[in-house]
């Protein structure tokens, strides 16, 4: 074997090696988790918070995209935002799961609030 196709095979099985291990998988998930976060906190500012959607009226948002098991989502009382959060919305490390809970998740309004959120998780950016 020429010295440049060896160099090059382990160059190449290095880089598998980099790509595959476990930091590396990580780093990958976490980021496909941000940029589901990120993808979202427009879409249920403007569809939820500032849309005058009377479900929402009292509540505005904070995202925490840097939350350290996985960027979330807390909307929470417009006039106590310190208070719990009325609605959690936390997406996995992994970015393939995405937890919703609060006393808003149990309202009436939770039909609406998993169906919007189903439609935004597929893609959509559209209010509903």
């Amino acid at each position: 074997m020429t010295k440049s196709l060896t160099t090059a095979l382990c160059s190449a099985f290095v880089a598998a090696t980099l790509f595959a291990s476990p930091a590396a998988r990580a780093a990958a998930n976490s980021d496909r988790a941000y940029n589901m976060a990120v993808r979202l906190m427009p879409v249920i500012k403007k569809c939820w918070i500032d849309s005058g959607d009377a479900a929402f009226a009292g509540y505005v948002y904070s995202p925490e995209p840097n939350a350290t098991n996985g960027p979330r989502i807390l909307i929470v009382p417009r006039t106590d935002p310190s208070a719990p959060p009325a609605l959690v919305i936390e997406i996995s490390n992994s970015g393939g799961h995405v937890d919703v809970y609060g006393p808003l998740a149990t309202s009436p309004s939770a039909p609406r609030i998993s169906a919007d959120l189903r439609r935004w998780l597929d893609g959509s950016l559209s209010c509903s």
